[in-house]
């Protein structure tokens, strides 16, 4: 009588452990978790969406940026962008990308420049430095925001670098219209840039969408 009460009670604390641990992983699976998550984005492939922005009344370029409205650590492109100086110009005249990716300001031209470098809000330069003939200079910038580019020797030159922490960025075409590449679905602040007008709207992307209109009201 002993060994059955005992062995119905090693069964009694079986059963009581093993509900324990799937009532445990049942709210590790469902939990939601907090607002201020920040979450590292998997190196999986998105989708890729059309727009459309409203245009620069000025006729400079219209930028749009997604901004995940949680946050998320975006791997770092190890690729280069680069800012060319080629026919008395900046080339392109606004240029994206990421902090700490590598940043190239080049002169593919047979005359001398130089590369200053500030941010527009704050006025600080963040370089300003001489591109020889054929030179390249390579920086990262540490901070996001919108940069100004100037060549103190031919006044005429300029362009913007705008710094993001989201690959999810874009120029407009002259009509407006933009491409997104390997957008994941989710939640997002679309912020547009169209010369000194600057608007903000959410916009939700999920797994059907194909076509983002963004108002120049937001």
């Amino acid at each position: 009588m002993r060994t059955n009460t005992t062995s119905l009670f090693v069964l009694a604390v079986i059963l009581a452990l093993g509900l324990a641990a799937c009532a445990s992983e049942g709210d590790v699976i469902g939990a939601t978790p907090p607002a201020n998550t920040t979450v590292s984005a998997e190196p999986s492939t998105g989708q890729a969406i059309a727009g459309q922005a409203p245009t620069a009344r000025d006729g400079s370029p219209t930028v749009i940026i997604l901004e995940p409205r949680i946050q998320t650590d975006f791997p770092i492109p190890t690729d280069p962008v680069v800012l060319d100086q080629l026919g008395m110009a900046f080339l392109p005249p606004v240029l994206l990308a990421q902090v700490n990716q590598p940043v190239h300001f080049r002169n593919s031209e047979d005359v001398l420049h130089n590369v200053r470098v500030y941010n527009i809000d704050t006025q600080e330069t963040a370089f300003n430095i001489s591109t020889p003939i054929g030179g390249v200079y390579e920086h990262r910038f540490d901070q996001t925001g919108t940069y100004r580019v100037a060549c103190d020797i031919h006044s005429d030159m300029g362009a913007s670098v705008i710094i993001t922490t989201t690959p999810y960025t874009a120029v407009a075409e002259r009509d407006g219209s933009f491409i997104l590449s390997e957008l994941r679905p989710g939640s997002y602040t679309a912020i547009v840039h169209a010369g000194t007008t600057r608007t903000e709207q959410l916009v939700e992307i999920d797994s059907s969408t194909t076509t983002l209109t963004l108002t120049e009201g937001g």
